[in-house]
């Protein structure tokens, strides 16, 4: 049995060992000689539970090569000077450091430096005002001139650090007020402050270990450190471990099985003390004739049991804890947590309120221990059991509204916390919402001998509720911490409760552990409107058991397909679930099956399904429920690939008489001149499709002649068609405007990105011309055609009578041929009111042209001139004819057309003066900084109507521009000034779904 020794953040530890160097060690002898006299001493006295000094022994000697390189970045090829080793509480980092150093001294390791001094969290933290050479030199020689001697040479020094995360300082001192000179006397804060950001002795080695929990505290204040992560036990490896501590053999594989079905609980076990726990816990079930599956079902109920089994052991010289004293601990170990420190010290002990004799009544029963080294030290025996007396804290406060409430106190802050940004929190949040099954409280009501109020669950709920109502509603990071929190209550109300207030859910589903809490969960969900899952059929961390287990394995089996069944139940448990997006999943027969099931269910209202990019694992397309679901309307396959029985499969549905579906998206599904026959054939015998979009599938000229004897049918209902980037040509121009001419439903067509060329554009215009033509959106851009192609259009709309939007984006319609467009959009009879031109090379003497347009069409509202050469000339031309009462312009978009702070004046006067103006994309210019300013003073005005304004990402974040955009918010809450802009659904229809 091996534990899995590290694994390094992007490093592997070489097998090759640092040759030592040869070193004159002068009276680094007989300081060798103090420290292992010291180490060894200590390492008798530091095993906690029953852990002998062996296995002590064992841990360590494992990282010899680790440390022997562990200055050197492998990825890099370079070497650092601070090494962070950081790992979950028990994992062994503090055995590490000493098994380290007593190496260093028999000179096995880090022969390098001269000196290896350790330094303690516990010790330096009850440490007062002293000198550097003060701190460090407990066990050298007193001699002055020797330390002198020593620091003089810090390239030959290793500082290690063991636990940061037990250093009471705040760390809060500016770079500036530090100290070099290791002679003065001050805080040790100041001291180890100083040694960590390299201000005092910067050309030392440093290794620092921490809690996982701590490493974002730490890593701030270190310059360029190498980080190396101790994981502990492998999964093989504590599957071993368990078994061998599990004596009685013809259940040890059932309890191994119960605790691998719970993936946290299984985590918690890559440290051996946690093992034990675990294991110790489980015997006494066991032995009392309990559930063992039960107790390991969430780790609540495990530590619960454990914690409860540490009291029932109390005999009649020691007395319990009253719920005062209780609650004290528990107010302490919460604070702990939030605060990530996890001593508790004399200083500490007062806060709260605890005595000696308090503390006895714990250290009593192993729910604390006083440290063997350090004087008024004391810790929880385990972090878990820190976070298990943390989360009882909230059950135990009292009445809140009572007094002023502290930071770690606040529910809504825990809530609000994700296991990324606030990990420290993460269990002890779980822990909480496990203490609100009532079996857990009864528990620890029949330990204690005082009832415990159950009023936490109203708070919590109020808590969610305002967390769904935020305007930064829960995030993807959220929402899956608060599930598997919801998962360790196991209670069904509090959960619909809790979920009640969360219509829309997004989560992904790779791991077994993940299927098993959110299926559990969402089962009894009732209020969903919006589900977003990306689910994966080949799980990852399946129980991978040893093979004499089989029934677990079978059994394993058979409860996914359950959990899975579960899972896809919110379609008909939800009545007012009408979206459900699966978009970029993996797929196979079973749960294909199952969304099949689950689809045709009489109770299931779903209207729009989600299939992009979806993996259709062993071809297991199956769209049979197209032409079943009566409610569904809505169905995205893009960049699916649907292959030849995935097309077939869809396309016998939708000829089925009872498909109810309008929009179908196809694009990118790899789609040939073959597959369009088939798809044409369906289309054909279909009455309810009025969206189609086959963007992006080379379907060339012949496909595109047969889509459009389908336009042409009189029984074709489509409405809107998108046949961008389908490789069509101007050969399919004239079957097209023929169509055209025919069809009196399509209303919507995108030709994007297609080489239609001025002779194709000139074929078009004369459908555009018919007065059958029933087109009120056309998307021309990036069709390759000139000015000619552009004259072709504008003669076109003057006998056009339907058409009010035309994107001609892309294509070099020149100054030239926006001449003959702007006389056309002048007329009365033009009906247009969205026009594109982003990219049309356009300079700032067509502006000439576009200011009469906007000065006298009172159609036109949206313009987009993005992309185009204006340059400040261009933009004074234009802002003087939209501050004119007869512009109509309601959204502008001037993206990247050359201004500079020169236009400051005229977008000043604009911004003042336009009454019909709410919309400008500004994005890709060169303003400055003193632009924004200026025009910042114009925003803040009640006179100023804008309500969206776009501006560079940069500029929104400059610290000096902050206060301005703040200001601007403040007293013009009307306006959004954000660093994107988006179409609307009119300007970008084929999108939207």
């Amino acid at each position: 049995m091996k534990p899995e020794d590290v694994e390094m953040m992007g490093d592997q530890v070489s097998e090759e060992e640092l040759m030592p160097e040869d070193k004159a060690f002068d009276d680094g002898t007989n300081y060798r000689t103090v420290i292992k006299e010291k180490f060894y001493i200590t390492w008798d006295k530091s095993c906690y539970f029953g852990q002998s000094a062996i296995l002590n022994h064992g841990i360590t000697h494992r990282d010899q090569k680790l440390l022997a390189r562990v200055f050197e970045d492998v990825e890099t090829c370079r070497y650092t000077q601070t090494v962070i080793l950081q790992g979950a509480a028990g994992v062994g980092k503090t055995t590490l450091l000493r098994k380290a150093i007593l190496e260093w001294a028999d000179g096995n390791i880090c022969q390098q430096y001269t000196y290896v001094f350790y330094l303690s969290g516990k010790e330096v933290s009850q440490s007062k005002e002293k000198s550097f050479a003060e701190l460090i030199s407990k066990d050298l020689p007193s001699s002055e001139g020797h330390i002198k001697q020593i620091l003089s040479e810090p390239r030959n020094i290793l500082f290690m650090i063991d636990s940061f995360d037990e250093l009471d300082f705040s760390f809060e001192e500016p770079e500036f007020a530090l100290c070099t000179d290791w002679t003065q006397k001050h805080p040790v804060s100041f001291l180890i402050s100083s040694l960590l950001r390299k201000v005092m002795l910067p050309e030392s080695f440093l290794v620092v270990t921490t809690r996982s929990t701590a490493w974002k505290r730490l890593v701030p204040l270190l310059h360029n450190p190498r980080c190396v992560k101790l994981s502990g036990l492998s999964k093989n490896a504590r599957m071993d471990y368990i078994y061998c501590l599990l004596k009685d053999k013809t259940w040890a594989m059932d309890a191994i099985y119960s605790i691998r079905k719970n993936e946290r609980l299984f985590n918690m076990c890559h440290v051996y003390q946690v093992c034990q726990v675990v294991c110790t816990c489980l015997k006494e079930q066991e032995e009392k004739g309990g559930n063992v599956a039960e107790t390991c079902q969430t780790t609540t109920a495990l530590f619960t049991s454990y914690i409860c089994s540490l009291f029932s052991q109390v005999d009649e010289s020691c007395t319990l804890p009253n719920e005062t004293l209780l609650r004290s601990l528990c107010q302490a170990a919460a604070e702990g947590i939030w605060t990530m420190k996890y001593i508790l010290y004399k200083k500490n002990l007062r806060k709260h309120e605890l005595t000696r004799d308090d503390i006895s009544v714990f250290l009593n029963v192993n729910v604390l221990q006083e440290d063997t080294e350090y004087k008024n030290c004391y810790a929880f025996t385990h972090l878990h059991v820190q976070e298990f007396f943390a989360a009882l804290f909230y059950l135990l406060r009292e009445n809140p509204k009572n007094y002023p409430i502290k930071p770690f106190e606040d529910l809504n802050r825990l809530l609000d916390s994700n296991s990324f940004q606030d990990p420290h929190l993460e269990q002890m949040k779980c822990f909480l919402f496990g203490l609100l099954n009532k079996d857990r409280v009864r528990q620890l009501e029949e330990t204690f001998n005082f009832t415990i109020s159950m009023n936490i669950k109203g708070e919590l709920l109020m808590c969610l509720e305002a967390l769904e109502k935020n305007e930064f509603s829960p995030s993807q990071l959220i929402l899956p911490d608060l599930l598997h929190c919801l998962y360790e209550t196991q209670d069904r109300g509090f959960i619909t409760q809790a979920l009640s207030y969360f219509p829309k859910i997004a989560v992904k589903v790779e791991e077994e552990t993940q299927l098993l809490v959110y299926s559990f969960c969402l089962q009894h969900c009732y209020s969903l409107k919006t589900i977003k899952l990306t689910t994966v059929a080949e799980l990852k961390n399946r129980l991978d058991l040893n093979p004499i287990a089989e029934t677990c394995q079978e059994e394993a089996v058979v409860q996914t397909i359950k959990y899975w069944q579960d899972l896809f139940s919110v379609l008909h448990k939800n009545e007012y679930l009408r979206e459900m997006d699966l978009n970029e999943s993996r797929l196979n027969k079973s749960l294909m099956k199952i969304l099949n099931e689950e689809l045709c269910h009489p109770r299931c209202k779903l209207q729009k399904l989600l299939l992009g990019s979806v993996c259709f694992l062993d071809s297991c397309h199956d769209f049979s429920f197209v032409g079943k679901c009566l409610t569904l309307t809505h169905l995205d396959l893009k960049d699916a690939i649907l292959e030849d029985n995935g097309l077939k499969s869809l396309c016998s549905a939708l000829e089925s008489k009872q498909c109810k579906l309008l929009v179908l998206r196809l694009e990118s599904c790899d789609l040939s001149v073959t597959h369009c026959l088939k798809l044409s054939e369906a289309l054909y015998r279909n009455r309810s499709l009025v969206f189609l979009n086959l963007s992006t599938n080379n379907l060339t000229d012949v496909g595109g002649k047969l889509l459009c004897k389908i336009i042409e049918n009189p029984n074709c209902h489509l409405e809107r068609l998108s046949l961008a980037n389908c490789g069509l040509t101007k050969a399919v121009c004239e079957v097209l405007s023929l169509a055209l001419s025919k069809n009196k439903s399509l209303t919507h067509l995108c030709l994007a990105d297609n080489f239609l060329e001025d002779k194709g554009i000139e074929i078009l215009s004369y459908a555009l011309r018919s007065p059958h033509c029933t087109l009120q959106s056309l998307v021309l851009r990036c069709c390759y055609f000139s000015q000619v192609g552009g004259e072709f259009l504008s003669t076109a709309l003057l006998d056009n009578k339907s058409l009010i939007h035309l994107d001609l984006g892309s294509n070099s319609l020149q100054d030239s041929g926006l001449r003959f467009l702007c006389h056309v959009l002048q007329q009365s009879t033009c009906t247009l009111q969205e026009l594109e031109l982003m990219g049309c090379v356009l300079t700032s003497e067509g502006c000439l042209d576009l200011a009469s347009v906007l000065v006298k069409n009172s159609h036109l509202w949206n313009l987009d001139l993005g992309n185009n050469n204006l340059m400040d000339d261009g933009l004074h031309i234009l802002c003087e004819a939209l501050k004119t009462p007869n512009c109509r312009i309601k959204k502008l978009g001037l993206e990247n057309c050359g201004f500079s702070p020169g236009c400051c004046e005229d977008l000043s006067s604009l911004f003042y003066n336009s009454q019909n103006l709410l919309q400008i994309n500004l994005m890709r210019n060169a303003l400055g900084c003193d632009t924004i300013r200026n025009l910042c003073r114009v925003l803040r005005l009640p006179t100023c109507k804008l309500e969206f304004l776009a501006l560079n990402k940069k500029e929104i974040c400059n610290k000096e521009l902050k206060k301005f955009l703040n200001d601007v918010k403040t007293r013009n809450s009307r306006l959004k000034i954000r660093p994107c802009y988006y179409k609307t659904e009119s300007e970008g229809w084929w999108q939207y779904f």
